[in-house]
């Protein structure tokens, strides 16, 4: 019963804390909340984030047409033929089956 009471205590001292901080002129509470942006600096902008290409990881049981792109092992492989049986990168004569592009 004693902890729970001492950490009922702890928690009460915690918000009171913070709640006498947002008042007081040299708190880090009372600062932030009264932070404003320079007058001659503007307040919108544009953010460009490029283009994205997500491509499949390689599973053994998956089924590929020339040209379909997957993952494996951190590098990107385009198949050469349809249906290859090979793992790209792994299995002998793999790159009869596959081009790595990245």
């Amino acid at each position: 019963m004693n902890i729970k009471r001492s950490a009922f205590r702890i928690a009460v001292i915690i918000i009171m804390g913070f709640s006498i901080s947002s008042v007081i002129e040299y708190s880090y509470a009372y600062w932030a909340s009264n932070v404003l942006p320079p007058t001659n600096t503007p307040t919108e902008g544009n953010v460009s984030v490029g283009t994205y290409t997500y491509y499949e990881p390689w599973t053994s049981d998956g089924v590929y047409v020339i040209g379909d792109q997957v993952t494996h092992n951190g590098v990107i492989y385009q198949a050469k033929k349809n249906n290859p049986t090979k793992e790209p990168g792994v299995d002998g004569g793999w790159n009869s089956q596959w081009t790595a592009i990245g």
